[in-house]
């Protein structure tokens, strides 16, 4: 079998966290014999033509130099057509030349995966009158965001074009049946977990990342954007510091994003910069030693699909606060395998933050019941691509 996958965002290179799920899945539906072409914008850092893991990679410009390409990656598309005129300029030109890669890189493939609504037009465009099949997969911020107004409209036709949505949780795939999607299109399809997400023993982790043995470490990885909540995390670290100023509480921050520098003023006016790590980004690979070095992942978020850093934190046996938001209490029973807290509440946040900090056997107690939910569910990538190939294959049966 032969597939193109239109997405906005893959690494663009060893070690790049942007669109990593994606890359997941394509690396295991290539380790089950699928011929698969990847079509993606470039971004500096990245070659444009490449193979990794078996996977062809096309990437695409759309702006001189490199540099000035603003679209793709950095916060994210939406955050980055908000935030930037010269990315809004150059959306005409990012969309032309996704078209013209899609069009010369679909040729031959029996199958067109589009990832994230967007691709999804591309795809509907590359391939006219039905000659192809074409399957989207919907990962949260793209419904999320646009249910309402023109993007709305565009966004059900799109959904309508599809011959099979791929939900990444039960709370998308509800909300493309509430927009009229038809029930036998839409098929949920959970991420996975990848072998690198463990328990390991924390003090020789933090020996390792050179990180004190006694500080109780909350950490955040993620896209330092709006739709995180990252200022009600910090908020909430005030307010935990402001009734013990003396503890040994550290926040660690892993990503970036448009809303960095924001945040590192809102830390330094709150006073407890000195207890906020901004660390940026750092390589995919490096994540699961951070999490086994955490005493607590935080994720404040005000919208989400199926978080998959919340299942790799549960996979290293670490215990979770995270917003009740899209799919994440699909993931967490509330104090059984992490602790749910309402969204927008820095209040929450810190009071769920408290509860597991200051009671550390309720926290190694939830973290070790999530690993063993991980290792009983066993939510693998090898599982995600296999149900992948099952829809394609159903939609190229007679």
């Amino acid at each position: 079998m032969k597939v193109c996958v239109l997405t906005t965002s893959f690494p663009r290179y060893k070690g790049d966290f942007f669109g990593s799920f994606v890359h997941r899945l394509v690396s295991d539906l290539v380790k089950l014999k699928t011929q698969v072409r990847v079509v993606a914008p470039h971004g500096k850092g990245a070659q444009i033509e490449n193979t990794v893991d078996g996977i062809k990679i096309r990437r695409f410009r759309y702006a001189f130099p490199d540099a000035l390409q603003r679209v793709a990656y950095g916060g994210g598309i939406p955050a980055n057509i908000g935030s930037s005129w010269l990315a809004r300029l150059q959306l005409p030109l990012f969309l032309i030349c996704y078209w013209f890669a899609a069009i010369r890189w679909s040729a031959g493939c029996q199958i067109v995966h589009a990832n994230w609504t967007v691709s999804g037009l591309i795809a509907y465009f590359t391939t006219p009158m039905g000659k192809k099949p074409l399957v989207l997969t919907v990962r949260g911020s793209d419904i999320h965001r646009f249910q309402s107004g023109l993007m709305g409209s565009l966004t059900k036709r799109i959904l309508f074009l599809m011959d099979a949505v791929i939900a990444v949780s039960d709370d998308i795939g509800k909300k493309l049946e509430s927009l009229g999607v038809e029930p036998k299109r839409i098929h949920v399809v959970y991420n996975g977990v990848d072998e690198r997400f463990f328990p390991r023993d924390q003090r020789s982790v933090r020996t390792e990342l050179k990180l004190s043995a006694t500080a109780q470490i909350v950490l955040f990885v993620g896209l330092l954007s709006p739709v995180k909540g990252v200022e009600y995390l910090i908020e909430a670290m005030e307010s935990l510091l402001r009734r013990d100023r003396q503890s040994n509480l550290q926040c660690i921050l892993i990503g970036d994003g448009p809303d960095r520098q924001q945040l590192e003023a809102r830390a330094r006016e709150l006073k407890i910069a000195d207890r906020c790590v901004f660390l940026g980004t750092v390589p995919s690979e490096e994540i699961p030693s951070w999490l086994c070095a955490a005493d607590v992942l935080a994720l404040p978020s005000l919208s989400e699909g199926r978080p998959n850093v919340v299942l790799e934190a549960q996979a290293c046996s670490i215990p979770v606060v995270a917003t009740r938001v899209g799919g994440t209490p699909e993931l967490i029973c509330d104090g059984q395998t992490g602790v749910l807290v309402d969204s927008g509440s820095s209040v929450g946040m810190a009071m769920g933050l408290e509860r597991v900090l200051g009671n550390p056997e309720f926290g190694r107690r939830i973290g070790m019941q999530a690993r063993l939910g991980i290792e009983k569910n066993g939510p693998t990538w090898k599982n995600a691509a296999l149900r992948t190939i099952a829809i394609y294959n159903q939609l190229l049966s007679p």
